[in-house]
């Protein structure tokens, strides 16, 4: 999603940088600089999957279905929760300070995206992203402590983790990213009044940095994090479903779902690339979008 690279210099145009350049300008020097800089991240796989898909999967059509305004109403009802993306400390403190030791983070802890908090009984678990940073730390909360796992700060190629979600009681579901996009399955485990997280097992090690993930009847539901290429919802079984225009193009920033049938996903262009928000309703009955358009959400 993110592909800017930290440096202790002044920062070098991103990839998306040197595309934007080179539509306002049509000069081949900056599509020669992106086509290079994503050779040079190990990101070819990536931009050949975009190419495939955009060639082969075209917009999904939006098909008429009786309940959309209802579900709208509900989107604009709660448009504050779905509006979330990014959470700093200050902020889950506000928000779960009374019931975790939020103030027990670390300091190097930069924050987390909605999609990576999860709670389990008496344990909050939230993966780090911070835009500017490498931010791949696992922090594990209960009411007085609080425990960090940084098994992915030490894999090349994963600087953030994109999203977590329940996979049962004791498992959950790890989407990470950038270059490096896996989804991986860890396991909660209790040593006296400490919670810990364990590594299972890599369930898919290519193009799995969903930004999003939710669980409709028993279904799960990946949203992924492609900027500017095909975005789709994918299940669990690989079956993809590509987003209608004009979410087609742009990152999964949020899943919701609505009386455990439609699913509700917030798209959104990168900063650089103008920051277009879509709001899609999938109907996970039918497996068929009903909606999808420009949303503009409140400051």
């Amino acid at each position: 999603m993110q592909d800017s690279v930290q440096s202790d210099v002044a920062p070098l145009p991103s990839i998306s940088e040197n595309i934007i350049k080179f539509r306002e300008t049509k000069n081949p020097f900056y599509l020669g600089k992106a086509i290079y800089m994503v050779l040079r991240r190990g990101r070819t796989h990536e931009l050949l999957y975009g190419i495939y898909c955009k060639w082969v999967h075209k917009p999904a059509p939006v098909h008429t279905n009786p309940e959309v305004e209802s579900v709208l109403a509900h989107f604009h009802e709660h448009i504050m929760e779905y509006k979330r993306e990014f959470l700093n400390k200050s902020q889950l403190q506000a928000i779960y300070g009374d019931r975790f030791a939020i103030d027990k983070l670390p300091a190097i802890f930069g924050g987390t995206r909605s999609e990576s908090i999860i709670e389990m009984d008496d344990t909050l678990i939230m993966g780090e992203y911070d835009m500017d940073e490498n931010s791949s730390r696992i922090a594990i909360l209960t009411a007085d402590d609080c425990q960090i796992n940084d098994f992915y700060m030490h894999q090349s190629g994963i600087r953030h983790i994109h999203s977590l979600h329940h996979y049962d009681d004791e498992h959950i579901l790890v989407a990470t990213g950038d270059r490096l996009k896996v989804l991986d399955l860890w396991t909660r485990q209790r040593a006296g009044q400490t919670t810990q997280l364990a590594y299972k097992k890599r369930l898919k090690r290519f193009l799995a940095g969903y930004t999003g993930m939710i669980n409709i009847r028993g279904d799960f539901y990946f949203g992924t994090d492609f900027s500017a290429r095909p975005n789709y919802i994918e299940m669990q079984d690989g079956t993809k479903f590509f987003f209608p225009e004009p979410a087609y193009s742009k990152y999964v920033m949020n899943f919701h779902a609505y009386k455990d049938r439609y699913l509700l996903s917030l798209n959104s262009d990168l900063d650089e690339l103008g920051s277009g928000k879509t709001l899609s309703i999938f109907d996970t009955q039918s497996k068929q979008f009903v909606y999808c358009d420009q949303v503009d959400l409140p400051d």
